[in-house]
C-alpha cells in the first residue's frame, strides 16, 4: 500500500472507531431498558462538569488508600478531567472515585526469550533477564498535587553473537507538580527515559509485552503528554544507549466557567553517547483558547512553534522549524470517555549549511480513551513533524498506538498494546525520501497470588522495514523479532 493511502486508511479507522464509541455511549443512556449496572451514574458526570465545572477537585484525606476501597458513584465525589485542548497533556476520563494518595513501590524479576534473525538469515535465540523495580507515588494536599512514577532496572542478555551491550540499564521517570490558585492552574513536569533501544517498542526494557503489563498494573495517575512535546523514538536504530528528556511548563487561566486560555512550553532532547547517530534538542511552544459550549463538549483554537537543532553523525548547524495553526474538538464523560482531535496546516522549514527548503504539511493529532468498570481502551494518532529518532535530521511522521485491558476476575488481568509508525526523511517537494516502517504488538496475562505478589506471562512481536542503505551507524535488526517470558512482581500496596 502506498504511504498516502496508508495514512488515509489509518485516519478513517480512527474516525470510525471514535464515532462508534460515541454512538455506543449515547445508546446506553437511552430508555430505561438500557440501564447497565456497570455504567457510571449519569448524574455524576453532569454534576461534575456542569454547575461546578469551573472548580478544581478538593484535596484527599492523607494516608495510603487501598486499591479496592472504591466509593459509591456519588456525584459529589466525581473528579472530572481538567486538561484543555490547548494544553500539553492529553485528555483523561477523570474519576467517579475521590482523589487519593498512593505510595506503591515494587520489585520485579523477568526471564525472557528473544528470537531474531541473524546476518545469515537464520533464527537466533537469546535469553534476557531483567531485575528492577517501580514506584507509583501520588500526594495531594490543599491546592497541590505531586506525582512520581518510575520504572527501571538492569537487563542481562545471553546468547550467541552478543558482541556489545550484553548488560545495560534502563530508566523511565516522570515527575509532576500541579498547582491550583483560584482561576490559575500551573503544571510543571519532567519525563526522562534512558534505554538501550527505542522507547516506542520498549526495546531493552522488556519489549512490548512487558510494557503492556506495566501500563495496566501501574494506576493511571498521570495523563500522557502529547507526542509533539517529546522527542520522537519510533525508529529501531540498533542496540545503542540513548537518553531522552522533556521538561514541560504550562499555565492555564480560566476566563469564566466555560472558557480558558492555556500556554505551554517544553524543552526536549534525545542524545546518543556513542558516535554514529543524530542528537536533537527541541524547543516547543503552544498557546490556545478553549470554549466549553456544554458540560461534555468543547472547541479550541491553537497555534504552535517548534524548533529542533541537530548535531552528530557528520551533521552541523542543521535545524528544522515549524509553525502550526489548528482547530480542535474535545468530548468528555467523567469516568467513561475522553476524545480529542486537532488538525490544521503546518509549515516546516529545513536549514543546513548545504541550503534549505520549506514544505507545507497537513498536521493532525487525536486521542481516544474509553473506560468501563472492567475494560479499558485507548487509541492515539499523530501526523506531523518529529525529531527523526536519531536517524534523520527531522522527519514527517505518522504514528498510531492502541492499548486495551480487561479485569477478567478479581485475580486475573489481561492487557494488549500495539503501534505502527511511518517515518520519512524531510526533503523538498517532488524529491525522493528515505522511509522506515515499524510496527509492534504485545500481550500480557497476569494473576495475583496473595495480596502483594503477581505473576505475569507476556508475549510480543515486532518488525521494522528499513531502507537498503542505512543512513546512520546501525539501523537495527531486519526481520521479525519475538519476545516471550514471565515476570514476578512484589508490591507494598495490595494488588487485589
Amino acid at each position: 500500500m502506498k504511504p498516502r493511502a496508508t495514512i488515509w486508511v489509518l485516519s478513517l479507522i480512527f474516525a470510525a472507531g471514535s464515532f462508534a464509541v460515541r454512538a455506543q455511549v449515547q445508546g446506553q443512556g437511552q430508555g430505561p431498558q438500557s440501564q447497565d449496572p456497570s455504567a457510571p451514574n449519569p448524574s455524576a458526570s453532569s454534576t461534575a462538569q456542569g454547575a461546578d465545572s469551573g472548580k478544581r477537585p478538593s484535596g484527599a484525606a492523607r494516608g495510603v488508600s487501598g486499591p479496592n476501597d472504591r466509593l459509591p458513584e456519588d456525584p459529589s465525589q466525581a473528579t472530572p478531567d481538567t486538561n484543555t485542548l490547548a494544553g500539553a497533556q492529553l485528555f483523561g476520563v477523570g474519576s467517579l472515585e475521590h482523589p487519593h494518595n498512593i505510595f506503591d513501590p515494587s520489585l520485579s524479576a523477568s526471564e525472557l526469550g528473544v528470537t531474531l534473525p541473524n546476518t545469515a538469515g537464520q533464527l537466533q535465540l537469546e535469553s534476557e533477564t531483567l531485575v528492577g523495580g517501580s514506584l507509583n507515588f501520588n500526594r495531594l494536599w490543599s491546592r497541590y498535587q505531586f506525582t512520581t512514577i518510575y520504572t527501571g532496572g538492569e537487563s542481562f542478555t545471553r546468547g550467541q553473537n552478543i558482541t556489545n551491550n550484553p548488560d545495560s540499564q534502563f530508566h523511565d521517570l516522570t515527575v509532576m507538580q500541579a498547582i491550583d490558585w483560584a482561576r490559575w492552574h500551573i503544571l510543571l513536569r519532567d519525563d526522562f527515559v534512558a534505554s538501550p533501544g527505542a522507547a516506542f517498542t520498549g526495546t531493552g526494557m522488556g519489549g512490548p509485552g512487558l510494557i503492556a503489563q506495566l501500563s495496566s498494573t501501574i494506576e493511571a495517575t498521570l495523563n500522557s503528554v502529547g507526542q509533539g512535546f517529546v522527542p520522537s523514538e519510533t525508529i529501531q536504530n540498533g542496540n545503542a544507549m540513548r537518553y531522552r528528556n522533556a521538561s514541560l511548563g504550562q499555565i492555564e487561566y480560566s476566563l469564566n466557567r466555560k472558557s480558558s486560555v492555556t500556554v505551554a512550553g517544553s524543552y526536549g532532547l534525545l542524545d546518543f553517547p556513542g558516535a554514529g547517530y543524530i542528537n536533537s534538542h527541541m524547543t516547543n511552544v503552544q498557546a490556545g483558547y478553549d470554549y466549553s459550549y456544554d458540560p461534555n463538549d468543547s472547541l479550541g483554537i491553537l497555534a504552535g512553534y517548534t524548533k529542533i537543532d541537530y548535531t552528530g553523525a557528520s551533521i552541523s548547524a542543521t535545524s528544522t522549524t515549524s509553525y502550526l495553526a489548528a482547530l480542535a474538538y474535545g468530548w468528555k464523560i467523567t469516568g467513561r470517555l475522553a476524545f480529542q482531535a486537532a488538525g490544521g496546516p503546518e509549515q516546516i522549514r529545513y536549514m543546513s549549511p548545504a541550503g534549505g527548503f520549506q514544505v507545507w504539511y497537513a498536521s493532525f493529532k487525536s486521542a481516544l480513551t474509553y473506560e468501563r468498570r472492567r475494560n479499558g481502551y485507548s487509541l492515539t494518532f499523530m501526523r506531523g513533524l518529529s525529531s527523526g529518532s536519531g536517524v534523520f535530521a527531522g522527519a514527517e511522521s505518522n504514528i498510531i498506538t492502541v492499548a486495551a485491558h480487561r479485569q477478567f476476575t478479581r485475580n486475573w488481568l489481561g492487557s494488549i498494546n500495539g503501534g505502527y509508525a511511518i517515518n520519512n526523511s524531510l526533503a523538498p517537494a517532488a524529491t525522493a525520501t528515505v522511509r522506515f516502517d515499524n510496527w509492534f504488538a504485545g500481550a500480557s496475562l497476569g494473576r495475583g497470588i496473595g495480596r502483594h505478589v503477581a505473576v505475569n506471562f507476556n508475549y510480543a512481536i515486532q518488525r521494522q522495514n528499513s531502507p537498503a542503505v542505512c543512513p546512520v551507524a546501525n539501523c537495527g535488526v531486519v526481520g521479525l523479532q519475538q519476545t516471550f517470558g514471565v515476570t514476578a512482581n512484589l508490591h507494598l500496596r495490595p494488588t487485589g
